[in-house]
């Protein structure tokens, strides 16, 4: 319907349909209507291109006329466990959108379920797309999410503390070095428990490693390399520094503000 409604009517060409191996694309004639590119899909403020027709549609029941066919295509495509429409294909001649032929993250649709019962709501498409962008990268920061997805920063906050209090996602670290993963009981429902302790706690394991090595490269390292280094806040680093010089892998050089640390040998 939005092929049908939104294509240009002054160019030559019809809606093309395609099913095949990589999965179902629907083009139009015509490019996006002016402001709106595949980077501002699902924030740019929606109007027709032929608002007769999309009237006529309307009132016949085929579609609506407030602006949410976008994101009713991405809506759906997450709701049922499937990747992202594919847009990237358009230019200005022409609007094309591929749905990617794939198997449906059965685990994903079920916990979605699960949620809208518990809340007596479905989730937001904000909300869709960032766990959809935790389960593809595993952990992200403020700003990867910032950067990728289409919506504002305070809004990005917003929906983050939503999906934490709601034990969706997770998060590590404070301030610019906070980051983001799928809560426990998002791998657990999709029986996925090991990947969880693996990005929950590896890292952990591995900071008295890095510091040596960090010590090695450096001759020495402040708590502020430290911080740097693992995302950490103050004491935490003080902690991991502090653990080293008690197991006798590492020694104090200096004393006061200008106190450093050194490995061993």
């Amino acid at each position: 319907m939005n092929a049908f409604g939104h294509r240009d009517y002054t160019l030559l060409g019809r809606v093309r349909v395609q099913l095949d191996d990589a999965g179902l694309t629907i083009a139009n004639p015509g490019g996006f209507v002016e402001g709106i590119n595949i980077h501002n899909l699902l924030t740019a403020e929606p109007y027709g291109r032929n608002p007769c027709l999309m009237d006529a549609l309307k009132r016949t029941g085929l579609a609506e006329r407030t602006g949410r066919g976008i994101d009713r295509i991405f809506e759906g495509a997450l709701n049922y466990g499937r990747p992202l429409p594919d847009y990237s294909r358009s230019n200005r001649r022409g609007v094309s959108v591929l749905l990617p032929r794939s198997v449906p993250d059965k685990a994903f649709v079920e916990l979605l379920a699960e949620e809208r019962e518990r809340s007596g709501k479905s989730m937001s498409l904000d909300g869709l797309l960032i766990l959809d962008k935790l389960k593809s990268e595993r952990r992200c920061g403020f700003d990867v999410l910032s950067g990728s997805l289409d919506m504002s920063d305070q809004r990005l906050r917003t929906v983050l503390g939503q999906l934490t209090e709601a034990g969706l996602v997770e998060s590590a670290g404070v301030g610019a070095r906070r980051t983001y993963m799928l809560g426990a009981k998002v791998y657990r429902r999709s029986g996925r428990a090991m990947d969880y302790v693996r990005q929950s706690d590896i890292d952990r394991v591995r900071y008295p490693e890095l510091i040596i090595k960090l010590m090695h490269e450096q001759k020495s390292v402040s708590k502020n390399d430290v911080m740097e280094l693992l995302h950490l806040e103050g004491n935490q680093a003080y902690y991991q520094l502090r653990k080293l010089v008690l197991e006798g892998r590492a020694k104090k050089v200096g004393s006061g503000r200008n106190v450093r640390y050194a490995a061993v040998r």
